[in-house]
């Protein structure tokens, strides 16, 4: 089977691709942590940053991060502080912000150096900033205040890891489950995207990766093929892209394609929706191809039996919300018509959200 690993523009700089990382090794090597004051530079000033949570990555566009007065990276807090599963209050009068999970307590005030911990009272030589609507902290508030491990990365990749993460591997932490979104073979190393960009993981596959079908039928990674869904067990080491690559331990192949039918996939915008008879959708979709024989541009119909998946959590999104604009994968078989673009039925959509 050939794969192709898709590059195009399209896609790419609606995704920020600018900050993804191409295929690297297989196992990633541990990075050592950087200290906060460690800003990556860029000679060229067009360094783009990206905030990546226990190994989770977030779009640059929903989670913009910049550089402060202070020569610090500013973190969106509420997006970080939520994923690290705080709950927040914010008192409009004293433009405060307070953070709790189980017995911690921390708060600070805009445009304040003073972060409470508990009873302690912090100084980090920069203070908190309103900007666009978001509540932004320095990067040395998840170290200093928090306890957090920080790594910030020369490619400009800002990694915020729990201790619990870092001292003990959970199934949650390890397990996931969703759509292959791409796969790559090269001369050396083999790779296949879950879920996408924004929410999605980057996974090395090499001899030692165990490939099985739901009922443990062993399988090679021939045999994987675009929009299957699947459960993979991978290291605990992440490697500082975007998406983030590991290394795949197991995959479980939840559902397979029919024999001899090879799965072609777009990843692209949708430029039209439109609602036909028999509750029929028709959308035109424009990006880039993920596989030598699929297209750029291609027309699906979307019935009410055809799965269409958001890649954050997985969740079901009706045809009906599909809108002009919406980034996503599109699955579909090789009977097509021949006409240019070719019309076909989606198998599968999944959807950037």
């Amino acid at each position: 089977m050939k794969t192709f690993k898709v590059i195009g523009a399209v896609l790419a700089g609606t995704l920020i691709a600018s900050n993804v990382i191409s295929a690297a090794p297989i196992q990633p090597a541990p990075v050592k942590p950087a200290t906060h004051s460690s800003v990556p530079q860029d000679s060229f000033g067009g360094l783009k940053y990206v905030l990546v949570i226990n190994g989770n990555g977030f779009s640059p566009v929903d989670a913009p991060l910049y550089v402060g007065s202070s020569k610090e990276v500013m973190i969106p807090i509420r997006t970080a502080a939520e994923a690290l599963g705080y709950k927040l209050t914010w008192t409009q009068s004293l433009q405060s912000l307070g953070l709790v999970k189980d017995s911690q307590s921390m708060s600070f005030q805009i445009a304040k150096d003073a972060y409470r911990n508990g009873t302690t009272l912090l100084s980090l030589g920069a203070v908190p900033e309103l900007k666009n609507g978001k509540t932004y902290v320095p990067l040395s508030f998840f170290e200093k205040v928090m306890k957090l491990e920080i790594i910030a990365g020369p490619t400009g990749t800002i990694s915020i890891n729990s201790k619990e993460q870092g001292n003990g591997e959970t199934a949650s932490d390890t397990i996931k489950q969703g759509s292959i979104t791409s796969i790559y073979k090269g001369e050396k190393n083999a790779e296949i995207g879950l879920n996408g960009y924004g929410h999605g993981v980057r996974l090395g596959i090499s001899d030692e990766t165990e490939i099985v079908s739901a009922d443990n039928k062993k399988l090679t990674f021939a045999d994987l093929q675009l929009g299957m869904s699947i459960e993979v067990e991978h290291s605990m080491v992440m490697a500082m892209s975007m998406p983030p690559l590991t290394s795949a331990i197991k995959i479980v192949v939840k559902e397979q394609a029919p024999p001899d039918q090879q799965t072609l996939g777009t990843a692209g915008v949708i430029e039209e929706v439109t609602p036909l008879d028999n509750g029929i959708t028709r959308v035109v979709i424009k990006g880039d191809k993920l596989s030598e024989t699929s297209f750029e541009t291609i027309v699906l119909n979307i019935t009410d039996t055809t799965p269409i998946l958001g890649t954050k959590d997985n969740q079901k999104i009706a045809a009906s919300e599909l809108k002009k604009g919406d980034k996503l994968y599109a699955f579909y078989g090789p009977m097509l018509t021949k006409s240019m673009p070719p019309i076909g039925q989606a198998t599968k959509i999944v959807v950037e959200n």
